[in-house]
C-alpha cells in the first residue's frame, strides 16, 4: 500500500504505525490530565479527573478490531501506576486490588466489540445516537467490569457501584461521546482501516481514469468513415 501517496509501505507496517501513535496520545493525555487536574487545578481528583481511555479503545476496535480494548487496559495500567507513586505510600496496601480492578475492569470494553461485529461500523457511524450508544456501552461495560472485580474483593454492591459512578467518570463519559461524535464525521477516523484503504485505493483509480480520459486517440477504420462522411460533411444532416 502507499502511504502520502509516496512511499510503499506493507499494511501490517501501516497498522502498527497506528496503533503505536494510537498508544502515544493515550499515554500523553493520561500523563498530562493527571499531573494538570491534580497539581494544578484541583486537589480532589475524583471530581475534576477524566480520562480518554474508552473512546480511544472504542475507536481502536472500529479501526483494528479487537486490539481497541488493551488501551482500555493500559489506561487503567497507567491511571493506577501515577495514582500509587503519586500518594506517599497511601495506596500500597491495597495496590494489588487497584491494579486488578482498573485492568480488568478496563477489559471487559471488549464487549461493545459485539456492537461493532454484529452492527456493523458503519451503521454505528451513520448517526449520531447510534454512536451515542456505543460510546455509553463502552462505559457500562467498563463499569460492570470494575464492579465485579470489586465484590471479588469482598466491596458492597451499591458502594462500588456508586463509586465508579462519581463525578469524574461522568465526566470521562461525557468527553468520550464529544470525541467520538467528532471523529465520525472526520473522513476515515472511524472507519475500518482495511475498508479505508480500499475506499482510498478504488478513488485514486477512479480519479486517474477521470484525468485520463480523452487523451487517448479514437481510431476509426476506413469504412466508418465513408459511411460517415456518405452526407458530405455534416454527419447530421
Amino acid at each position: 500500500m502507499r502511504k502520502n501517496g509516496s512511499r510503499l509501505i506493507s499494511f501490517a507496517r501501516y497498522r502498527a504505525t497506528d496503533l503505536l501513535i494510537f498508544a502515544a496520545i493515550l499515554v500523553a493525555f493520561g500523563l498530562i490530565s493527571f499531573f494538570a487536574f491534580t497539581r494544578w487545578f484541583a486537589s480532589d481528583i475524583s471530581t475534576f479527573f477524566f480520562s480518554v481511555g474508552i473512546p480511544v479503545s472504542l475507536l481502536v476496535m472500529v479501526r483494528w478490531g479487537w486490539y481497541g480494548m488493551f488501551y482500555a487496559v493500559a489506561d487503567g495500567l497507567l491511571y493506577c501506576t501515577l495514582s500509587v507513586l503519586t500518594s506517599g505510600g497511601e495506596y500500597y496496601s491495597m495496590a494489588l486490588q487497584y491494579y486488578l480492578t482498573y485492568a480488568a475492569g478496563g477489559a471487559f470494553v471488549g464487549l461493545a466489540y459485539l456492537m461493532v461485529r454484529f452492527m456493523g461500523y458503519r451503521r454505528i457511524t451513520s448517526a449520531w445516537y447510534f454512536t451515542l450508544l456505543y460510546m455509553l456501552c463502552g462505559w457500562v461495560a467498563v463499569l460492570v467490569g470494575r464492579v465485579l472485580v470489586s465484590l471479588c474483593f469482598g466491596e458492597n454492591f451499591l458502594a462500588a457501584l456508586l463509586g465508579f459512578m462519581g463525578p469524574s467518570e461522568l465526566l470521562s463519559l461525557a468527553m468520550g461521546a464529544v470525541i467520538l461524535l467528532i471523529m465520525r464525521r472526520l473522513d476515515g477516523m472511524m472507519e475500518n482501516q482495511r475498508d479505508y484503504l480500499i475506499r482510498l485505493d478504488k478513488e485514486r483509480r477512479e480519479k486517474l481514469m477521470a484525468d485520463n480520459f480523452g487523451e487517448q486517440p479514437v481510431e476509426i477504420d476506413e469504412e466508418t468513415l465513408r459511411s460517415l462522411n456518405k452526407k458530405g460533411g455534416d454527419m447530421f444532416g
